[in-house]
C-alpha cells in the first residue's frame, strides 16, 4: 500500500450496475413475485435473448463507427428461408440455408461498406428494405411455421435454464475476450478512432469490416432458429423495430455511436437493464406507451451519466499530465 489509501475507481459500468440494481429492487418491492427464479429465467431473460445475442456483434460494429440497421430483417429472411426449405430438404438443409442466408446478408453489408465505401447507415438502410421486400415476396405476405430443429432451439432447457440463455452466456464470454484481450479488439477500437492511421499501420481494415458484418449476419441466422421456435411462426414484418432494440442496448451500455469507445461488459449490463424494464413494467401492468417513455428516460439518464463520468475522467487525465510537465 506504501501508506497510500486505496481509492475505489468509479466507472460507467459501475454506474450501469447501480442503475440496474435500483430498477430491479424498485420493481421487486412493488411486486415480490418478480424475484422468483422461474420468472427471472423463463420470462425476463428468455424474452431478451435474441436481441442480446445480436447486440454482441453490433457492439463490434458500432465501436468501428459503423451501424447495421438490417439485423431484424436478416433474422426474418433467414428464418423464412429455413422454414420454407425444411419440408423439402429436412432439418439439415434448413439449418444450412438459415445460417447461409444470415452469412450472405451480412457479407453483402460488409462489401457495400468496406469495398464500395457506402456509409454504413445508408448501406444497411437500403439492405433493410431489400431484405424486408425479399421476405414479403418469398412468403407472399403469409406466415412461415417452425420445424423440429427451430422448436428444439427455442424451447429446450438444460438444468432448468433455456438453451438460448446458455448459448448467450457462451457467446458473451467469447465476444468479451475478442474485444478486450485480442489484437482484433484493439484494431476495432483503432478503426473507430482513426481508420486511416490503422490502415497506414498495415492492418487490412476492409477485411476486418467485412468480417464483423458477416459475423453479425451469422448471429442473425442463429437467432432466427430461436425466434421461430419460440413463436412457432414468423411473418415478413416481424423484424421491424428489432434493429432499434439492439442498438438501444449497445448505446445504453456506453458504446459511442461515433466509434472508438465502448466495451462488451457495458452491452451485457445494458441487456440486463432493458430485460428488467421490459418484464418488470409488464408485471406492474404499466401501459405500453408509458413503458416506452420509461425506457427512453432510463436511456437518457444512462447517457448523461456516461457524459459526466467521461468528462471527469478527461479532467483527471489533463491534471495528471500537467502535474508531470511541472515536475519535468
Amino acid at each position: 500500500m506504501n501508506g497510500k489509501r486505496k481509492i475505489l475507481k468509479f466507472t460507467f459500468n459501475k454506474a450501469l450496475f447501480g442503475i440496474w440494481i435500483l430498477i430491479f429492487a424498485a420493481i421487486a418491492l412493488k411486486n415480490p413475485s418478480f424475484l422468483s427464479a422461474p420468472y427471472i429465467i423463463n420470462v425476463m431473460l428468455r424474452n431478451i435473448v435474441e436481441i442480446a445475442i445480436v447486440a454482441l456483434p453490433m457492439t463490434l460494429i458500432i465501436i468501428t463507427g459503423g451501424i447495421d440497421l438490417s439485423v431484424g430483417n436478416i433474422m426474418v429472411l433467414a428464418a423464412m428461408l429455413g422454414g420454407i426449405s425444411a419440408p423439402f430438404l429436412g432439418a439439415g438443409g434448413a439449418i444450412m440455408i438459415t445460417l447461409f442466408t444470415g452469412l450472405v446478408c451480412g457479407f453483402v453489408n460488409g462489401i457495400l461498406i468496406a469495398k464500395i465505401k457506402i456509409s454504413p447507415m445508408v448501406a444497411t438502410l437500403a439492405t433493410m428494405f431489400l431484405f424486408l421486400g425479399l421476405g414479403r415476396g418469398i412468403s407472399k405476405g403469409g406466415s412461415i411455421y417452425s420445424y423440429g430443429f427451430s422448436e428444439f432451439m427455442g424451447n429446450t432447457s438444460i438444468a432448468g435454464i433455456p438453451l438460448q440463455i446458455w448459448l448467450f452466456l457462451l457467446l458473451a464470454a467469447l465476444f468479451v475476450v475478442i474485444l478486450s484481450r485480442s489484437i482484433l479488439g484493439r484494431a476495432l477500437y483503432g478503426i473507430g478512432l482513426n481508420s486511416d492511421a490503422v490502415r497506414y499501420a498495415g492492418i487490412n481494415t476492409e477485411k476486418i469490416l467485412i468480417g464483423i458484418y458477416t459475423v453479425c449476419g451469422l448471429m442473425c441466422g442463429l437467432v432466427a432458429f430461436i425466434w421461430l421456435g419460440r413463436f412457432t411462426s414468423i411473418k415478413y414484418d416481424a423484424g421491424i423495430g428489432f434493429n432499434m432494440k439492439v442498438i438501444t442496448i449497445v448505446v445504453l451500455g456506453g458504446t459511442s455511436i461515433n466509434g472508438g469507445i465502448g466495451d462488451m461488459k457495458g452491452t451485457i449490463l445494458g441487456t440486463l437493464i432493458i430485460a428488467t424494464l421490459n418484464s418488470g413494467l409488464t408485471v406492474l401492468n404499466i401501459p405500453i406507451d408509458i413503458q416506452t417513455i420509461v425506457q427512453g428516460s432510463v436511456l437518457i439518464i444512462a447517457l448523461i451519466s456516461y457524459a459526466i463520468i467521461n468528462e471527469r475522467t478527461k479532467r483527471k487525465t489533463v491534471v495528471k499530465i500537467n502535474e508531470k510537465e511541472e515536475l519535468i
